[in-house]
């Protein structure tokens, strides 16, 4: 096609770029046919949610210089060491016990040992960059989804005839593969948990129901693709026997959570043998139940309390103070301000309301979020006056969510439009693995408020600009 010849030409990255964009912008005929077979093939490649439709997925990817890969890496490792250690103090610290009174799942399945010592093993964060400044704005370790999405994105893409000669040409060729580190993560906690089996059976739990709109089916095809038995389990139809898991006569050696925890509260008759099978260690089970006080957004408040500096070291807390924003939970009614003055909570949001957001701490999806600066006066003072001394929200200091240029399709033409991008980095066992990004016409960046989707993210190779 013309895109590559023309991106043949470019020794420059930027004038590749835009090269293919013009070509774009000129060829809507060319780029909605081929967007009709790209969204065939996600369907077929298990893409999708509900009945067949495929996931909402940005027209072209988008690409990080490596310098901005390797910040992205090493501030996520760091702040993902400074999770667990507060996750490691909560058994014997009330100090850090006390920022988390309601954990969503009962306090015992906490405290049970899983075999293996890092407390959080899957995790992928929220995070925001504009160019320069990089800000963590939630934590998600309790079972964050997409990483069967990733491969499966840059494989499609890298076939698109607009942009794959410039993924083949800029884009570094040695950058993680998330479905071996996933997987190489669920060996090493079975490893460390005492299993010996050289292929231990894999299960990936779920209610049925669930399954559908998951990246479960891609997970689990990977793991049989590199020679492991696996299957998806309901947790409600296994047995605790024999001092092991079992599906029928099928006994499974490691489980992968794959619901958000809470959903095990459910059904309480149906899952207690699968619940006693993790409490025993029958199984290997990842990520640990533990692992859901840290995404609990409590522990931004914690993090960013001056107070609590003794839990971490000098490079954790240099690294808090940079890159994540100063968050208090709204029953800390007296505090230190962002600017380190003694101030009333309360009265510090009402008069700061444009550089403020306030959401709950247990919640997804982007609900209940409310920007300060996208909300009228009246509204926002309700919401300050109904969640004050409430320990289940918090107020957060609003970064600006940044604005970047994607093409899409609008009335039958490829347009350019600004949308608000999320980055999404996954750490699998304290290794940064990759990053999958969001984009919406919302600030409040989710894929169901509308007006984008998920973004695939390249890295490139060092040396580009």
């Amino acid at each position: 096609m013309v895109t590559n010849k023309k991106t043949e030409k470019h020794g420059n990255f930027d004038e590749a770029e835009k090269a293919m964009e013009e070509w774009m912008l000129s060829h809507s005929k060319e780029i909605i046919r081929e967007r009709t077979d790209f969204l065939s093939k996600l369907n077929k490649k298990r893409c999708s949610y509900g009945e067949g439709t495929a996931l909402p997925v940005s027209l072209t990817p988008v690409f990080l210089k490596d310098s901005t890969v390797k910040l992205i890496s090493r501030v996520a490792e760091i702040l993902d060491r400074a999770l667990d250690k507060v996750v490691d103090a909560y058994p014997t610290d009330q100090r850090v016990r006390s920022y988390f009174p309601y954990l969503d799942i009962p306090e015992e399945w906490v405290l049970w040992n899983p075999g293996y010592k890092k407390p959080t093993i899957i995790n992928r964060h929220d995070a925001l960059f504009d160019g320069e400044n990089l800000q963590f704005i939630e934590f998600n370790t309790d079972m964050p989804g997409g990483r069967g999405w990733i491969g499966v994105y840059e494989e499609l893409f890298s076939q698109q005839s607009y942009c794959s000669e410039l993924i083949k040409k800029y884009v570094n060729p040695k950058r993680p593969h998330v479905m071996d580190e996933f997987l190489n993560s669920l060996l090493n906690c079975y490893k460390e948990y005492g299993g010996q089996k050289k292929n231990p059976r894999i299960g990936i739990t779920s209610f049925k129901s669930y399954l559908v709109g998951s990246d479960a089916e891609i997970v689990r095809d990977f793991m049989i693709e590199k020679g492991f038995e696996a299957n998806f389990l309901d947790p409600r139809e296994l047995e605790h026997k024999k001092g092991g898991l079992f599906s029928n006569n099928i006994q499974f050696d490691i489980v992968n959570l794959a619901i958000r925890f809470i959903f095990y509260k459910r059904y309480p008759r149906e899952l207690k043998e699968f619940l006693n099978a993790i409490r025993d260690g029958s199984v290997c089970a990842v990520n640990p139940f533990r692992a859901i006080i840290g995404a609990h957004k409590e522990i931004m408040s914690l993090m960013t309390n001056e107070e609590n500096n003794d839990l971490f070291d000098d490079e954790e807390i240099e690294t808090i103070k940079k890159h994540v924003p100063w968050t208090r939970k709204l029953d800390e009614t007296v505090t230190l301000s962002p600017e380190g003055t003694d101030v009333s909570l309360h009265q510090y949001l009402l008069s700061n309301k444009e550089t403020m957001v306030i959401k709950p701490t247990g919640g997804a999806g982007g609900q209940d979020v409310y920007v300060g600066k996208g909300t009228d006066d009246a509204k926002w003072e309700a919401v300050v006056e109904h969640c004050m001394g409430c320990s289940w929200w918090i107020a957060q200091k609003a970064f600006e969510v940044p604005e970047y240029d994607f093409m899409t399709l609008k009335d039958g033409k490829v347009i350019q439009e600004k949308r608000n991008l999320n980055l999404n980095p996954y750490v699998f066992n304290g290794k940064y693995v990759g990053t999958l990004g969001r984009a919406s016409r919302s600030k409040v960046v989710n894929v169901s408020s509308g007006g984008g989707g998920l973004v695939p993210v390249f890295p490139l190779k060092p040396g580009i600009d």
